[in-house]
């Protein structure tokens, strides 16, 4: 069986190193035009050699020999175009003689077929307007302003990375980390996950709310928050967070009826105050949060007895707005 893989493998890394003594071959030729000054003979020979040139050592790198063998084929025959069109653009030794008697010259009207006002004689591309700076050539576009020029760029009205050749990276999920770097591709989760759902054990995410398995335990009568709801209130905010900043949250206190209902009233608003303040500590924010005290007018579970007392002295968390 090693012996079979070897023999499929044998092809390929001869055509990668064929073609890479073939890239090199065309970039001593580019070379040789650059020193023959191409850039003003054979500019547009020598943009093209060295442009395909450039992808197909990129696409050699990444393996992909089918393409770089396309741009090969472009690049190897420019170069020597560059370099034969530049043989006469070597500098030029002037023998200076002594100044005679100026004789008017007929007024010559030099051909401009394209009407760029470069002149045929000097234009590299006579038959398409361009400025005077790129020889009379037109520049090439790049609709998408992503650096990479549209004769080139395989994706020419989406920006992407030249390393993808104008392309975006995949992203499959839509959460924003590329499927190259998403250890979930299909899974929405936040770049600091890598691309991963996150695990929550202490919370649940609903539709309109963030369920919290345990309730947030505070003083007797007083609204400070004990230790032991620290990590539960630290996942609740690691929710809001990861769900952006287009959501928002109302923290909701609710009391049993033993007691006053103002003073009810006012310590449910005081500890739904408490737990917004402890997500605020913790990075969401405060834009994100309404806090409101609701005292005991909105029980789940019956007063007369202690379970439900119990259950009624809570704190929720309530998705009111999600863009």
């Amino acid at each position: 069986m090693k012996r079979l893989l070897l023999l499929f493998a044998l092809p390929a890394c001869v055509t990668g190193a064929a073609m890479r003594e073939r890239a090199r071959a065309v970039a001593s030729d580019v070379k040789l035009a650059h020193d023959q000054n191409a850039d003003t003979c054979a500019g547009r020979e020598l943009a093209v050699a060295e442009a395909n040139l450039r992808f197909a050592e990129l696409e050699l790198d990444q393996g992909d020999s089918f393409r770089a063998e396309e741009h090969l084929a472009l690049a190897q025959p420019a170069a020597r175009n560059a370099v034969a069109s530049s043989k006469e653009c070597g500098k030029v030794t002037v023998l200076i003689r002594e100044k005679e008697a100026p004789v008017a010259a007929p007024k010559v009207v030099l051909a401009d077929r394209d009407g760029d006002g470069v002149p045929d004689i000097e234009d590299l591309c006579p038959d398409v307007p361009g400025p005077p700076e790129n020889h009379g050539c037109p520049v090439f576009a790049d609709r998408d302003g992503d650096g990479v020029p549209d004769d080139i760029d395989r994706c020419p009205d989406v920006p992407g990375p030249k390393e993808n050749f104008g392309c975006p990276w995949p992203d499959r999920d839509h959460d924003g980390v590329p499927d190259k770097d998403d250890q979930c591709p299909d899974e929405p989760g936040p770049p600091d996950n890598h691309g991963c759902p996150r695990k929550y054990t202490l919370v649940v995410v609903r539709r309109d709310r963030i369920e919290i398995k345990h309730q947030i335990h505070f003083r007797a009568a007083k609204s400070v928050i004990l230790p032991s709801s620290y990590e539960l209130l630290r996942q609740v905010a690691q929710v809001i967070k990861d769900a952006g900043p287009a959501v928002r949250v109302r923290v909701e206190g609710h009391t049993d009826n033993v007691g006053k209902l103002d003073k009810n009233i006012k310590l449910s608003q005081n500890r739904a105050d408490a737990v917004k303040t402890f997500l605020v500590r913790q990075g969401v924010n405060r834009k994100q949060l309404i806090s409101e005290g609701y005292g005991p007018t909105r029980p789940i579970a019956s007063n007369t007895t202690r379970a439900g007392k119990a259950a009624n002295r809570r704190v929720e968390f309530r998705i009111v707005e999600n863009k």
